[in-house]
């Protein structure tokens, strides 16, 4: 949600991320566009940290050019021909990578890559996305994967065309799909990828829960003990309802077809450089049980021990299958990232940082 609170000489605008209720407070100063690139310095309030100022840019890729892309890239070293791409969830903005991306740059590895954060149409502080103004089109359906991944390639052709035929693509919820899709669109050009805890595109709630308007359900067989069947009820329609690939977003990010396009985890394998006939590397991170648990009451309300019957051992599975896109001696993985829920690149940048550099090592050692 964005909610403009100033004048036209600076623009002041709060960003409410969900669902853990952070507030980003910004302050943009305008300066003019350069070759349609615009720089602002803004604050960011983390919770748990005072605030902290940085750069960001925006973009206005050819396709679109009224529509800026906001963006943050850290420059690596001029030797290096590697681009780390890190590709959002639904709920969170670019920003939220920042912590991990400046641990990740305080290793030993040389030379350093170049790094992307961004937010897609739709989220954070880029643009709507101008398909929601096209003859016929839903704005809640405002862009499809394919879609996606096309603005992707389009923004690192116009921000680093020299530097796009190496990349890694760390994720994060539905940012797996578009790291794969990615991947198998483009080809040898993805040499690593880093799924944090990835969001399983071939099922939904409603096909693991047990629907408790069927008339086989049977609480006290189906649902955690102690659990009231209002409590599990209000659960499953949320969960059902929020969480459909048929729901509409705030981004606008249609998801109808994600199931149809990635229907297996495993497949379809991927290559992995233009010098190798091996795919990527990958590295697999899921949450730690516990921690989602305890999100997704806080949260969703939903109740204690409904991830460990159901979503649990499906998710396992899911990750395990992402570690098969690759040859069996590439992958890494399922991983628990310790002390983490759903948002694992918020909840551990430590962690985050230490699986890119084992990633980018690997990458490197084989380039």
């Amino acid at each position: 949600m964005i909610q403009h609170m100033s004048s036209l000489s600076s623009l002041a605008v709060r960003l409410t991320c969900p669902p853990k209720n952070f507030h980003y407070f910004t302050l943009f100063t305008c300066n003019q566009l350069k070759h349609h690139q615009q720089q602002n310095t803004f604050s960011v309030f983390h919770p748990l940290k005072a605030f902290v100022k940085f750069n960001m840019s925006t973009v206005t890729l050819p396709s679109k050019p009224d529509a800026p892309i906001a963006y943050e890239l850290y420059q690596g070293d001029a030797t290096s021909s590697l681009l780390i791409v890190c590709l959002n969830g639904l709920g969170l903005p670019h920003t939220v990578w920042k912590p991990a991306v400046e641990l990740f740059q305080q290793s030993n590895i040389s030379p350093k890559p170049w790094i992307l954060t961004y937010d897609r149409y739709g989220q954070g502080a880029s643009a709507r996305d101008p398909r929601e103004s096209w003859p016929n089109k839903d704005p809640g359906f405002a862009h499809t994967l394919d879609d996606v991944t096309d603005d992707l390639h389009e923004l690192i052709q116009t921000l680093l065309p020299d530097r796009s035929s190496r990349l890694v693509l760390v994720n994060n919820s539905i940012g797996a799909h578009v790291a794969r899709r990615y991947a198998d669109r483009y080809p040898t050009v993805v040499e690593g990828i880093l799924f944090l805890d990835s969001n399983p595109g071939n099922t939904d709630y409603a096909e693991i829960w047990p629907n408790p308007a069927d008339p086989s359900f049977n609480l006290e067989q189906m649902a955690p003990p102690g659990t009231s069947f209002d409590v599990y009820e209000a659960a499953y329609k949320k969960m059902t309802t929020i969480f459909s690939p048929n729901a509409k977003n705030a981004e606008g990010f249609d998801r109808r077809e994600i199931k149809n396009l990635l229907p297996d985890p495993s497949k379809p394998k991927l290559k992995g450089s233009k010098t190798s006939d091996k795919g990527p590397w990958v590295t697999v991170v899921g949450h730690e049980l516990e921690q989602f648990s305890k999100e997704e009451w806080a949260m969703m309300k939903v109740p204690l021990g409904m991830a460990e019957r159901y979503t649990q051992p499906m998710w396992q599975k899911y990750n395990e299958g992402l570690c098969e896109l690759t040859d069996p001696d590439r992958a890494k993985g399922p991983l628990i990232a310790p002390k983490c829920g759903h948002f694992v690149q918020k909840d551990n940048p430590p962690f985050v940082a230490e699986q890119l550099e084992d990633l980018v090592k690997k990458v490197e050692s084989s380039h």
